[in-house]
């Protein structure tokens, strides 16, 4: 009998961190499964101006943008807090750097060029889902570009 409880134990303790393992190699799930989300939301856009509360597929507070080569600590500095979901954007200028936040969580975040995910949403450091923001749509060279028109 405690030869099959060592067992059971072992097994347990090997799945667990096979878990911890996964989740810090790909990340939080719920930021990929979001970000996918917003991607094909935004893909689907047949309309020349939208409200970004009636597109984004997920519950958020707060959408920041971020320059290039923002560091960890600067982008922790703004959004209030540490996450390990927080990118640094150390790549290039021309990037995409979005992070939706709800209750101090990061519930999605975007790095990428736009060519590359097939979207770009321009507007200057954050704005709040209760600004319900209007922006027009821009769909050119298989990229389609959201603009934040106040």
């Amino acid at each position: 009998m405690k030869n099959k409880t060592k067992k059971i134990f072992a097994i347990s303790t090997v799945i667990a961190l096979l878990g911890v393992i996964v989740y810090f190699i790909v990340a939080n799930p719920l930021v990929s499964i979001n970000n996918q989300k917003l991607e094909n939301s935004i893909k689907s856009i047949e309309t020349e101006a939208i409200q970004l509360n009636d597109i984004v597929p997920f519950e958020w507070d707060i959408m920041y943008t971020f320059s290039p080569y923002a560091s960890q600590d600067e982008i922790e500095q703004i959004i209030g807090f540490e996450s390990a979901d927080v990118k640094e954007n150390n790549i290039s200028e021309g990037m995409v750097h979005l992070l939706f936040v709800k209750d101090d969580k990061v519930v999605a975040s975007v790095l990428g060029y736009s060519s590359n995910l097939g979207y770009s949403i321009d507007f200057t450091e954050k704005i709040t889902y209760a600004e319900n923001a209007q922006f027009s749509v821009i769909n050119s060279d298989d990229v389609i570009t959201l603009s934040y028109t106040k």
